[in-house]
């Protein structure tokens, strides 16, 4: 536990600040944004596990980051206060997969205890963020008014998808490098900013779609410089 610690440190203040930068900031921007932990993350792959950065893969960066930066110029919806928590929201996300993938090296567990031992750790630190919130005393004083059959439905369904994605990242991480895993995993971001824009009915510009499609174009690159080896 005390070795795992260190990850789950990470994986904690992860949920948390995107918890409070989709409070500030609209879901295709938070997916936009989450790009540029990619930056992070192969430069931590570089210098502790001596990953190659390639050509192909620079070029993907560029791409990625270029939606980015144009994709929140085109924001007229900037909140300070948004920007602030997704800086600390890329940093604390390529803390955790880098820690994740040194951990699935060094310690010996079945994924499924991984995954146990990150969400048991986890527990303590948000139900004392929770009570420093009000959250709790929130909770109790409405008794059994939120729990109705459709809230029950909704945390169960959370919780069963928190535990499928807590298990395929571990083995993903596990099976490739973290580099591999980031950017690959950008590819979800082109169906969880089309269903941000469908649910949420998040407002997207001609210009806004297209710096997304643009940024969303990196992750595409970096699988072609993976497999080609360019």
């Amino acid at each position: 536990a005390l070795r795992w610690l260190p990850v789950n440190m990470c994986f904690s203040a992860m949920l948390v600040t995107s918890f409070l930068a989709l409070k500030h900031m609209n879901v295709p921007m938070v997916t936009i944004f989450k790009n540029l932990t990619n930056i992070l993350i192969v430069a931590g792959d570089w210098k502790f596990n001596d990953i190659p950065i390639t050509a192909g893969v620079a070029l993907s960066f560029g791409v990625m980051l270029c939606g980015a930066v144009a994709a929140s110029y085109q924001d007229m919806e900037f909140n300070a206060s948004g920007y602030f928590w997704m800086a600390c929201n890329c940093c604390s996300t390529a803390g955790y997969v880098l820690s994740m993938k040194n951990a699935t090296q060094t310690i010996k567990l079945s994924k499924f205890g991984m995954v146990f031992y990150n969400n048991i750790l986890s527990t303590p630190i948000m139900l004392l963020l929770s009570l420093m919130k009000g959250e709790i005393t929130g909770l109790l004083a409405a008794g059994m008014t939120p729990w109705t059959p459709y809230f029950s439905f909704i945390n169960l369904y959370a919780g069963a998808m928190g535990f499928l994605l807590n298990l395929a990242s571990l083995w993903a991480v596990s099976n490739t490098s973290a580099t591999t895993y980031a950017i690959i995993g950008s590819i979800n971001k082109v169906p969880t900013a089309l269903l941000g824009y469908f649910f949420f009915q998040t407002p997207i510009s001609a210009q806004g779609a297209t710096f997304i499609g643009v940024s969303m174009v990196g992750g595409f690159i970096y699988s072609a410089a993976k497999l080609r080896k360019f």
